[in-house]
């Protein structure tokens, strides 16, 4: 069962402002000669829109069931308060912009105030690893751009490059992307919302910034210029080529209510389903994850270099070929204050790699991430050997009034480091030196079949069992108040 909501944004496809002018392109009917500002009038190419300067609080407005091939390029900036629209009219399918093997199927550069809505965007070309975007934003020594939204937008089969560092030229279904080394550019204000990314290479949704050095982050360029007021919400993505959303630079940026199913399907370096990267205080919170590969290791989440008090909780995780997370601070970089809570994994798997071992839950690869506290998560694993582990040169993490649940034969916990207290284990021998372990069977509901099924019965073991912990978020992944005692695992309404 998945965590989707049904309420749609408040932020629903509208028109520009009322002050603004109306332009409509149909590739039926069309005629370029004509003044474009009424459907009866309207353009019929890419090309007149390209060539136009749109002004703050127009609208440029596709006619359904239309189809062009080639870049839409427009040019000019609204405001936050004014946006430049862009959207459909008329009945049928929404129109189509297909790139054709170009850089990107629509291309924003050096321009803010736009709003993109009701579109299909595909971008089809050989599987030669050319760089190719659905939807690219570029800011290139711009200074820092306001106001973008992505709305209720079908983004599909873009063919790219494997290629996800910054400083690298980026493929993906939907990107903003930072750039330049004259004057630092960043985002103030990016929304992608109630839209759908399939058949994507490298990443789905993505944040990317090369104004990224930082002391969190001193292998990074240039200075540090954040981007802020960054959600990402009720989108489903799925046969993503590398990472599914990517949060980079981002302060307090959220990602939510988002579906990814299958990533990290072409490449040749680990990948994520969601994860942030040289953010502070970012929240990935409410989403489903699953399809993630074995081979090279995916992630249903990673907690990775450069972040700063970064939360994950109330995800449901499940059915990956890879594991459910890793802790992994690369060489040059570091990472401080991490919060993980109420969060399922369900069937995901660990890794053997040759001899080398990698857990459903892995701490460590480079550099640790210090402060990291693990708390009322349900890992369940029935056919996973290895549940945790950690390097133990690491930096322990605190695991405190979690389940985990293993494979009738048992499972193991390889970290010699981490603090264990209050943690309930069911197929899994404790190791020496867990503190209040509960050896028990857990009594889920129905494990296995969602994330409802880890509800609580009426009698198991693990209600009012754990230890209350400092700023717990208040609620778990239901809803539901955390009572006084906490139950262990993610759910704590009454049994």
């Amino acid at each position: 069962m998945g965590l989707q909501e049904a309420v749609r944004s408040s932020a629903s496809a509208r028109p520009g402002s009322p002050t603004g002018r109306r332009y409509y392109v149909n590739s039926e009917s069309g005629d370029d000669s004509a003044t474009g500002t009424a459907p009866d009038t309207a353009w019929r190419t890419l090309d007149q829109v390209n060539a136009t300067v749109f002004q703050p609080g127009d609208s440029l407005l596709l006619r359904r069931g239309s189809a062009w091939h080639g870049v839409l390029r427009p040019q000019g900036s609204g405001t936050a308060g004014d946006p430049i629209v862009v959207g459909a009219y008329g009945t049928g399918a929404r129109p189509v912009i297909n790139g054709g093997g170009a850089r990107a199927g629509v291309f924003l550069r050096n321009v803010q105030g736009w709003e993109i809505r009701d579109l299909e965007v595909t971008n089809i070309g050989e599987a030669d690893g050319t760089t190719r975007t659905g939807v690219y934003v570029l800011l290139e020594d711009y200074g820092v751009g306001a106001h973008y939204v992505v709305d209720d937008v079908h983004v599909h089969d873009v063919v790219g490059c494997d290629a996800m560092k910054p400083e690298l030229d980026n493929s993906g279904g939907i990107v903003f992307k930072a750039a330049g080394s004259d004057v630092p550019t960043g985002f103030d204000g990016i929304q992608v919302s109630n839209s759908t990314v399939s058949g994507v290479d490298n990443v789905g949704i993505g944040t990317l910034s090369q104004w990224n050095r930082r002391d969190l982050y001193p292998a990074g360029s240039n200075t540090f210029v954040p981007m802020t007021n960054v959600r990402v919400f009720r989108n489903r993505l799925s046969d993503l080529g590398g990472d599914g959303i990517l949060l980079q630079n981002g302060i307090d940026a959220v990602a939510e209510h988002n579906r990814v199913d299958g990533f990290g399907l072409r490449t040749n370096e680990s990948r994520a389903g969601i994860l942030a990267f040289n953010s502070d205080r970012p929240i990935v919170q409410f989403n489903e994850i699953s399809g993630g590969v074995a081979s090279p290791p995916s992630f249903a989440l990673s907690v990775d270099a450069g972040n700063a008090h970064l939360v994950y909780q109330y995800n449901y995780s499940h059915d990956n070929d890879g594991p459910f997370m890793l802790f992994c601070a690369l060489t040059g970089s570091h990472a401080d204050g991490a919060t993980v809570r109420y969060n399922v994994s369900e069937n995901d798997r660990d890794l053997l790699l040759g001899t080398f071992e990698i857990p459903v839950v892995a701490n460590g690869c480079d550099n640790a991430i210090t402060n990291v506290r693990f708390y009322n998560n349900v890992i369940y694993s029935p056919a996973a050997r290895a549940l945790i582990g950690s390097r133990g040169d690491h930096t322990p993490i605190e695991f405190t009034n979690n389940i985990f649940v293993g494979r009738p034969e048992g499972s193991t916990i390889n970290d010699a480091v981490g603090v264990y207290d209050h943690n309930l284990y069911h197929n899994v021998p404790v190791p020496p030196g867990h503190t209040n372990p509960l050896v028990a069977d857990p009594c889920f509901t129905d494990p296995g079949t969602g994330v409802l099924g880890y509800r609580l019965r009426h009698d198991s073991p693990a209600v009012a069992a754990g230890v209350p912990i400092p700023g717990d978020g208040g609620r778990d992944l239901h809803g539901a108040p955390i009572p006084a005692p906490p139950n262990l695992g993610a759910h704590q309404a009454p049994s």
